[in-house]
């Protein structure tokens, strides 16, 4: 009976962001605490500390929600508030690891197609953040993706790297670029069709942050999507550089292209079956 609660307590023991948030939450309680009972000058420096971080709480939580992003989810609040104040950059990868680094994009260009069966397969994306009824086509299924929404330790759902069989990886390129081009605050910088390499920023709209977001379409038909923050790297020349968190402003932007991928990506599957219908009736189909 008491071997539970033990362990939730050695838990708490043992260094890391569920021992720091319960240490925040304790600390925030006592100085609420002395704010209230504690008279004079004294009292007064504690109530200006919670006005502080009551205001720091309500920015932080405004950035978050702004940025697409929720502390509910895999692989817990804990971790997700932690990479969030912490961490200034994001990168995809099979099985969505939130301290994967960005991928090679030689590495990347030497992945070998998938096969031809796995080409035909079809799945209908349920995300948490689209519940609409109409029903979208969404990348293969995978055990990495498995892995990810099943909250595995250090996994993101929403860093697992999506794949398009079916849809050849230049004609894939270019969904992607007339996707990006149509994103609010997104620009293309320039593009690589030799690589499949496509270089893009995005400016924030409070302040005008610079996020550098690079994007390699593999010979898989996968989206590779690397996305890291000017703000906090070294040498900016900002009275702000020592702060490297983005709220998850990163993984919004990985999140948002992968959903408006999703409607564009199925006209691309629907162009590809008419193409297909229409060769083996031996018509030329034009192309869109």
């Amino acid at each position: 009976m008491d071997a539970l609660p033990l362990a939730q307590l050695r838990s708490f023991l043992v260094p890391g962001p569920e021992r720091l948030a319960a240490e925040l939450v304790l600390g925030a309680l006592a100085l609420i605490v002395l704010s209230i009972y504690v008279r004079g000058p004294i009292g007064t420096f504690f109530r200006c500390i919670v006005f502080a971080c009551a205001m720091t709480v309500i920015i932080g939580g405004t950035a978050i929600l702004m940025n697409n992003v929720s502390l509910a989810g895999p692989p817990n609040p804990a971790r997700r508030l932690q990479r969030f104040l912490t961490v200034n950059w994001a990168a995809t990868s099979e099985k969505g690891d939130g301290a994967a680094a960005c991928a090679d994009p030689a590495q990347l260009g030497a992945r070998e197609p998938a096969d031809t069966e796995h080409h035909e397969r079809r799945h209908v994306r349920h995300t948490a953040a689209h519940t609409e009824a109409a029903p979208a086509v969404a990348p293969t299924a995978t055990p990495a993706a498995n892995a990810a929404s099943a909250g595995a330790e250090g996994d993101y759902p929403e860093l697992v790297r999506n794949a398009y069989p079916g849809i050849p990886p230049a004609r894939l390129m270019q969904v992607v670029a007339t996707t990006v081009s149509g994103l609010p605050g997104w620009q293309i910088v320039n593009s690589d069709p030799t690589t499949l390499t496509i270089n893009a920023v995005y400016h924030t709209r409070l302040l005008d942050f610079t996020d550098d977001v690079r994007i390699v379409v593999t010979p898989r038909s996968e989206v590779d999507v690397c996305s890291r923050s000017r703000f906090g790297q070294v040498k900016t020349q900002s009275p702000l550089d020592f702060w490297h968190g983005d709220f998850g402003a990163n993984i919004g932007h990985i999140k948002e292209l992968y959903l408006a991928l999703g409607p564009a990506t199925n006209e691309a599957y629907r162009q590809v079956e008419i193409e297909q219908t229409a060769q083996q009736h031996g018509v030329k189909s034009p192309r869109p």
